[in-house]
């Protein structure tokens, strides 16, 4: 689908709401140009970073090694 057709679509299903919550939703979300974290997800993002600095992950090969043992067992 290209950009065009697209935003003729958003326009469309915009056109149809009358929800003036999610109008209000949605243009706090067309305005954002920054993601907002809790702080919740900011702590757990940070724990995430600490883990992969101290070398405690496993990468996505070895992790799709280890889901094929569990799943042929």
């Amino acid at each position: 689908m290209t950009a065009i057709e697209l935003k003729s679509r958003l326009i469309e299903k915009i056109n149809a709401i009358t929800d003036e919550a999610l109008l209000n939703d949605l243009l706090g979300l067309a305005e954002e140009s920054i993601l907002h974290l809790s702080d919740a997800h900011k702590t757990a993002v940070n724990t995430a970073i600490q883990q992969i600095q101290n070398g405690e992950y496993i990468t996505h090969e070895h992790a799709k090694k280890e889901t094929e043992i569990w799943l042929n067992r």
